[in-house]
């Protein structure tokens, strides 16, 4: 039996599958104050037998919150002498408009008087220049622990090359006190650009003891109730790791619940024989949209968050504030604007009848018809139509409330559109070739009419898609990063250096330290390749064992042509990083149940849509049947969404399960 939970903005889903692989779901709102206990709340009323699970796995965004809001650990950061200003020079490109005369740089997480320099020098190929000063370093150590620092951060120069420097200070700092959490960038990013890696480190430093102690709570709650399987968390890369790594590695899990989405919707279109999709997940406070060419989404190695550039491997998405509580309201020039504020989970939406009083996204759903009070979320939260009408009465902008509402969705589906845009057109790729994959709480009541935006001709809606981004949980494959950085040229002799790596050694002791035998994972091998005096690098996932240099580069020049339209053949190429990938494949055999189960009558109803009065067949999804075609306007209702199929649109359930728009006119 295992377990997968992901925690929203709004509401935290729990998905568990039985030994016979049947799967059930449930969905509770979340606790922002309490993080933990939506978790907590979720099993209990699931009623999930705790003691026979075998795997419990869990996404959250309590690193990305935490880094966002601030609310992160004390932190110190011991530098090399002379380097302590790195964090706050920064780059010299601007984050968002250029153009603004109030630019502010992004602020990074650590005072600068919490910046210590030590005496120590360590060259590019990872030579000692300057031995490290120890007595030097105790100084600097005590003065962050009698200020109150509880996490340090440790970068110093050409650490990726070799870190004895670092692992030394991380030894003085335990032995001078044992309960701070220490990160060394050899450990955390050990890749040379010498912002990125002390930003890298330094959130790392930031978000530890936030999602340690999270961590720890959560455990805890689990055992107490009598789970005994060890926790898994999900990362950015869409893999799973121990917990008990998560700590060391807290900026894996930026994108935790995400990228578990990403990964369930290339499950749900496998099965359904659909080679390219493009995901689009709306939440309570955001949507986040990405891109899987022949089911495999696409990677980055350096994510932005708050304006911050963290070196992680993650999935390639686009956020943007577009949620079930992002508020709508104008701007100091009289134009609407929805997002990026939410009303999240405390106090909601308006109609949630919890205190809320600002008119969100939610809100117009309701006063458009898309929503039935007492359908929502299975009929456990009557929406408060009246709440949500006077909270856009609020909104001084001309037009009845429907015109209001219409007007909010239409800039939504503006704002998802675009964001497709921006992972399609923007990187070479048609979105018209592609199938739009929509799930999460609000996603289907969208997806369709953001296809018809940008071009595209089918969405898939799978089983129960309320739930996927917690589904995706349960079917997550282990997988552990490594990099090692080396900078030289890219010829038969570097590449069995890279081949010569001890990277394939360290992901077989990680293996083993997780009791995995060999035939239980696997090893894959890539490299991080730029033409000569680039500022970025493509990775190449290659059997780098069996591939000559030449062979290097003509994939590399292709994907460098795919990618950004040109190639150089007369510059050379360059190994940047030498990466290894632990993977262990999920074996577990997921059966999702079928509808043909007795539901309300089809109902007429008026609702707006696109500036239009209409009327709506509301139909219960749980009573279709395999075959069956549900021509728009209409509405599709189920206990963890609601699928809206406009005009010119037919849905139809396939023998999996779940659902296909196709637009016929």
């Amino acid at each position: 039996m295992q377990v997968g939970v992901e925690i929203g903005g709004t509401f935290t889903d729990l998905v568990w599958v039985n030994n016979e692989g049947v799967v059930s779901v449930g969905k509770v709102p979340s606790t922002p104050s309490e993080v933990h206990r939506a978790v907590e709340n979720a099993v209990d009323q699931s009623a999930v037998p705790l003691r026979e699970v075998k795997r419990f796995t869990h996404g959250s965004t309590i690193a990305t919150n935490a880094l966002i809001t601030r609310r992160g650990a004390k932190t110190g950061l011991l530098a090399t002498k002379g380097f302590r200003d790195i964090i706050e020079i920064g780059l010299h490109d601007r984050v968002g408009n250029i153009y603004t005369a109030y630019y502010h740089k992004p602020r990074a997480p650590v005072e600068r008087r919490f910046i210590r320099e030590i005496p120590e020098r360590i060259d590019g190929s990872g030579a000692v220049v300057t031995a490290l000063d120890e007595d030097a370093a105790r100084r600097e150590i005590q003065y962050l622990l009698d200020n109150g620092v509880t996490s340090i951060a440790i970068c110093l120069m050409h650490a990726y090359r070799n870190p004895v420097h670092e692992e030394r200070l991380r030894d003085l700092i335990l032995a001078m006190s044992p309960g701070t959490r220490v990160g060394c960038s050899s450990r955390v990013s050990p890749e040379f650009r010498e912002y990125e890696r002390t930003v890298t480190t330094v959130v790392n430093a930031f978000v530890s003891p936030v999602v340690v102690n999270y961590i720890d709570r959560l455990g805890d709650g689990l055992t107490t109730r009598g789970c005994e399987s060890g926790l898994q968390i999900m990362q950015s890369n869409g893999g799973i790791m121990p917990a008990d790594a998560a700590g060391d590695n807290s900026v894996r899990m930026l994108l935790s619940g995400p990228a578990a989405g990403v990964q369930a919707a290339a499950w749900f279109a496998r099965r359904n024989n659909i080679a390219d999709i493009i995901t689009i997940d709306m939440g309570g406070t955001s949507t986040d949209v990405a891109v899987a060419p022949m089911l495999e989404p696409r990677i980055v190695q350096e994510l932005t968050v708050d304006d911050l550039p963290i070196r992680t491997t993650a999935l390639d998405m686009v956020t943007v504030g577009a949620g079930g509580g992002s508020i709508a309201a104008l701007d100091a020039g009289g134009f609407l604007n929805v997002g990026p504020a939410s009303a999240g989970a405390e106090p909601g939406p308006a109609c949630y009848g919890r205190g809320g009083t600002l008119p969100t996204v939610t809100d117009a759903q309701l006063i458009a018809g898309l929503l039935r009070p007492s359908h929502f979320f299975a009929g456990k939260l009557n929406l408060d139509v009246e709440a949500a009408k006077a909270a856009f009465g609020t909104l001084a902008m001309p037009g009845d409330l429907g015109q209001k509402a219409d007007a909010v969705l239409q800039m939504v589906n503006s704002n998802m559109a675009a964001a497709v845009r921006l992972v399609s057109t923007a990187r070479g790729i048609d979105p018209r070739d592609f199938t739009l994959v929509a799930y999460g709480g609000g996603g289907p009541l969208h997806a369709a009419t953001v296809a018809d935006e940008v071009g595209m001709n089918k969405v898939l809606m799978p089983w129960s898609p309320g739930i996927t981004s917690a589904f995706g949980l349960l079917i997550a494959d282990l997988k552990v990063d490594f990099i090692k950085a080396k900078l030289q040229p890219l010829t038969d002799e570097t590449l069995s250096e890279a081949r010569a790596s001890d990277l394939g050694e360290t992901c077989d002791r990680y293996a083993a330290n997780l009791g995995l035998a060999k035939r239980q994972y696997t090893v894959e091998m890539g490299l991080d390749l730029r033409y000569a005096g680039q500022g970025f690098e493509l990775t190449i996932w290659r059997d780098i064992a069996s591939t000559d240099a030449a062979t290097l580069r003509r994939v590399f020049e292709d994907l460098h042509n795919e990618r950004y339209g040109y190639q150089r053949p007369n510059l050379a190429v360059q190994i940047v990083n030498t990466r290894a990938r632990l993977a262990r494949k999920s074996d577990l055999n997921v059966v999702t149940p079928i509808g043909n189960a007795a539901g309300d009558k089809p109902e007429k109803h008026e609702i707006v849509l696109q500036g239009r009065r209409v009327s709506a067949t509301f139909v219960s999804r749980a009573s279709l049947r395999v075959g069956d075609a549900i021509e728009g306007p209409a509405i599709l209702e189920e206990p963890t969404t609601t699928t809206l199929v406009p005009p010119g649109w037919v849905a139809r359930c396939r023998e999996t399960g779940d659902l296909v728009l196709e637009k016929i006119s």
